[in-house]
């Protein structure tokens, strides 16, 4: 198993530079064919209290405002190209941003996606929510801070364990990584006590084991923390490049609710995160 081919969203914000550095790494590491997608969204009609309508001299401005957004998106991405060394299609399509990012995301092994932000309702969306994404795509989701300054990704890993099914598919996606790590933690918060000899911790360090991860275990009882704050406080001790978790969370009528490790790897990540569910 390993990945043959990488989606990272492309536009020209800030963050940007980042998510594609964090892409390129992994790109580089599996010889992956690597996608940089760029979504001209239709024309975005504010909230008009008034009812007085949309002119067309905004709609050009709109318009004008999409073509110099993808043409800043591409010259970001032909510079992370020159920086990394590694060749990016490029790709610009026009729809939704989520739709289409899930749209192409199911034919790629990877998505790579900033952390969310935040909008007001005036505000045009012109990122992607990673917490749709990672809900919906199927496939495993990198997201990445903001800030980040990509030296490395996915040489010391942190697994996020805990016995369920988002956590069990996160492993088996980033076994790739996983299995060319120099070093991977497995991170049990407040395994039962009652049961040593079954700590899931160590089961799944066992079954990582057989398929060649140097892979140590780490207990950790925090019953006064709360577990986003103790995975990031882990992942800033071990010095992890990735942390690797489950996403965990349902929808509440048109409302996506998220655990809070989720939550807060979501929206405040110290490190790349692997996601999936």
């Amino acid at each position: 198993m390993t990945y043959k081919d990488i989606l990272v969203y492309a536009d020209a914000s800030p963050a940007a530079a980042a998510r594609l550095d964090v892409a390129a790494l992994l790109a580089t590491a599996f010889e992956a064919h690597l996608v940089a997608l760029h979504v001209d969204t239709r024309p975005y009609t504010p909230a008009d209290v008034l009812g007085t309508g949309i002119g067309a001299s905004v709609l050009q401005w709109q318009k004008q405002v999409r073509q110099e957004r993808a043409e800043a998106a591409e010259r970001l991405v032909k510079d992370a190209a020159q920086r990394n060394g590694i060749a990016f299609e490029w790709r610009r399509v026009e729809g939704e941003i989520g739709a289409t990012i899930l749209d192409h995301g199911r034919y790629h092994d990877l998505i790579v996606l900033s952390q969310d932000g935040s909008l007001t309702d005036l505000d045009a969306p012109i990122e992607p929510f990673a917490g749709s994404i990672v809900v919906s795509a199927g496939r495993p989701v990198v997201v990445v801070p903001r800030q980040y300054k990509a030296r490395s990704c996915g040489k010391r890993v942190l697994v996020a364990w805990k016995p369920t099914a988002e956590a069990a598919r996160a492993v088996h996606d980033a076994l790739p990584v996983l299995q060319k790590a120099d070093a991977v933690t497995v991170m049990r918060i407040n395994p039962d006590p009652e049961e040593p000899a079954h700590n899931p911790g160590f089961d799944l360090a066992a079954h990582l084991a057989r398929h060649g991860v140097k892979v140590t275990v780490t207990p950790i009882l925090a019953a006064d923390m709360d577990a986003g704050s103790l995975i990031a406080s882990c992942a800033s001790e071990l010095e992890a490049d990735l942390i690797v978790m489950g996403a965990y969370g349902h929808s509440r009528l048109r409302e996506l609710v998220f655990g809070g490790a989720t939550r807060h790897m979501l929206g405040a990540p110290v490190v790349p995160v692997l996601m999936s569910r």
